[in-house]
């Protein structure tokens, strides 16, 4: 599994990792990093092993690390192929990322199969190159299909973890110390935060806490200290936290979700049939989470603010209207319904299965057997 960079390269592989754990018996499951990536962290968390090689993404400034950059790649190639040839994989899994490149291209030279899954509207720099080196591809959404053209794709929709799906709402909501008898909305600004979104939450809260609802704000680690500090008086019906490791739960729990828009949180969304205000990031490579967040727009699932035109009047005014329209409610729940694939990742491990001729129905078989006393 290789993937890396942002949290949103790395949870569609854990999701899809811990899918081939459950269809495929004695499975072997390595990942590779970025030497100082968040992977580190998240695959440890999710009990993975862990390979790292150096690697760097391609930046758009001119400095020493973008001028570094290509030299560092085919470092991060030789390191590849060692981890390769130590490992001896049947198949690659990449999801995108700019660590993904020099282990497809060392994949490729080595004949090892390569599967590539792109979960943004767009795909990226590293996708568009790895893409010709890869035995099929999965996405997302259809409109994805035009920059695949010529190559085996397949539109499974976003993997995402077990737990995601499989989460209750009245068990999250105790599990989170909430109240069963009032809306929930989650704030989410990504693995990193959102400076923009925090700070109008912070003005937003005593107009908020006329609504009769309850909030829950993951702020990102690097904001948590102002965020804090800036609410001051606590707020029973506020909750911050810098980082949830939980997120099923708080997706399990809320009504309404307010958000950037990332290709892992709007899988994660669309799975749980949430309606969503989205902020796409406006720096977001080549515009990819506008794109992103447009999909939804247009099924009718979301409503899309820009970053510039965010300010907390039009925020307050939204979440009132869509946890106050019924039929509006329900009309983007419907929607997000029909874009959400939460059995997307084991349809990721039926493609593994066919591209390597393994017999699923007789490791159930086998699984049935072991269970037997």
């Amino acid at each position: 599994m290789v993937g890396g960079g942002t949290g949103g390269h790395v949870y569609p592989a854990i999701a899809i990792a811990e899918a081939i754990q459950d269809k495929i018996l004695d499975s072997q499951i390595l990942f590779i990093g970025s030497e100082g990536g968040i992977e580190e962290k998240i695959v440890a968390e999710a009990r993975f092993s862990l390979a790292t090689i150096k690697a760097r993404g391609m930046l758009r400034k001119i400095s020493y690390k973008a001028i570094s950059s290509p030299f560092l790649a085919v470092v991060g190639f030789f390191d590849s192929l060692r981890v390769l040839k130590i490992f001896n994989p049947d198949i690659i899994v990449a999801t995108g990322g700019f660590v993904s490149l020099p282990v497809v291209i060392a994949a490729f030279y080595l004949k090892v199969p390569v599967i590539l899954h792109e979960g943004n509207a767009i795909p990226g720099l590293s996708t568009r190159i790895c893409k010709w080196f890869a035995s099929c591809i999965t996405i997302a959404f259809e409109s994805q299909r035009k920059y695949f053209r010529w190559r085996k794709v397949y539109c499974i929709g976003g993997p995402v973890r077990r737990e995601i799906t499989k989460a209750i709402k009245g068990i999250a909501i105790q599990n989170m110390g909430l109240r069963q008898n009032q809306k929930i909305v989650l704030v989410l600004g990504g693995s990193q935060g959102a400076r923009s979104l925090n700070k109008i939450m912070i003005d937003v809260l005593p107009d908020l806490a006329k609504l009769n609802i309850q909030i829950i704000h993951v702020c990102g680690e690097r904001d948590y200290s102002w965020v804090k500090e800036g609410v001051k008086a606590e707020q029973t019906f506020y909750h911050l936290f810098p980082y949830m490791h939980n997120i099923w739960d708080g997706l399990a729990a809320c009504d309404l979700v307010v958000s950037r828009a990332g290709a892992t949180v709007i899988s994660e969304i669309i799975a749980r049939q949430l309606p969503s205000i989205l902020i796409p990031f406006p720096f977001s490579a080549e515009k990819h989470q506008d794109l992103n967040a447009n999909i939804l727009k247009e099924a009718g699932a979301s409503v899309v603010i820009k970053d510039d035109d965010l300010n907390k009047a039009l925020l307050l005014r939204e979440i009132d209207r869509i946890l106050n329209d019924r039929e509006l409610y329900a009309g983007m729940r419907a929607a997000a319904a029909t874009l959400g694939k939460p059995d997307a990742a084991y349809e990721f491990v039926n493609i593994i299965a066919n591209l390597l001729g393994i017999d699923l129905y007789a490791y159930k078989r086998r699984k049935r057997a072991r269970k037997q006393p």
